[in-house]
């Protein structure tokens, strides 16, 4: 009886061994097909992407006449500025390979700077919400946060703070609509974010 276990042991073994030999062999043909296809896309014209625009009005100068100095909001304002006129565009959840094959790789090197100016935007903008909010100016960071969400940016703490701030101002209701956009999100936080909302609505 031993004998016979170890044989069908033996022979399982075997058989679930070459099957996940031919699950990854059939994984990197499948890619390196996309990536050989990828390789010889042609260059698409970037002109008319859905680029992200900063508005004149989360900017300092015209986001309240109250606003104290402060070094953070300076540094969140000056960063804005600076890439107010530089093309911002989102690719969360892109591999260099679905670029390749969206844009032509002779577009890489431009997307991935746009998409590290999506990324410093996305930082600053949840900054500058926070130190608003620190101040006391919940109405300006509830502005700037949702623009923020509005450009799909995937950073949690941006969704945390404006929900709270939701709740604190009875407009509980509107979480659900962040609920939505985190939902489409094409981002590794997803689930995280759609969690922190779930937790804030549950105590609302």
């Amino acid at each position: 009886m031993i004998f016979l276990l170890f044989v069908i042991f033996v022979v399982w073994f075997a058989y679930e061994r070459s099957k996940a030999t031919r699950i990854e062999k059939s994984r990197k043909n499948e890619f390196w097909e996309r990536e050989n296809e990828s390789n010889n896309t042609r260059r698409k014209n970037l002109d008319s992407l859905d680029y992200i625009t900063i508005p004149d009005s989360l900017l300092l100068a015209n986001l309240s006449s109250a606003l104290p100095e402060d070094d953070e909001l300076t540094r969140c304002n000056d960063v804005l500025l600076s890439l107010k006129d530089k093309r911002i565009f989102n690719l969360t959840g892109k591999t260099t390979t679905d670029i390749k094959l969206m844009y032509g790789p002779a577009n890489l090197e431009q997307l991935d700077e746009y998409d590290s100016n999506f990324t410093l935007f996305t930082k600053t903008i949840y900054a500058y919400g926070e130190q608003l909010h620190k101040l006391g100016f919940d109405d300006e960071a509830m502005k700037v946060l949702r623009f923020g969400i509005d450009s799909l940016s995937d950073i949690s703490g941006n969704y945390k703070l404006l929900a709270t701030l939701y709740v604190k101002y009875n407009q509980s209701e509107k979480i659900k609509e962040l609920k939505e956009i985190a939902g489409g999100l094409d981002s590794l936080m997803k689930n995280t974010i759609l969690r922190s909302l779930d937790e804030i609505s549950s105590v609302s």
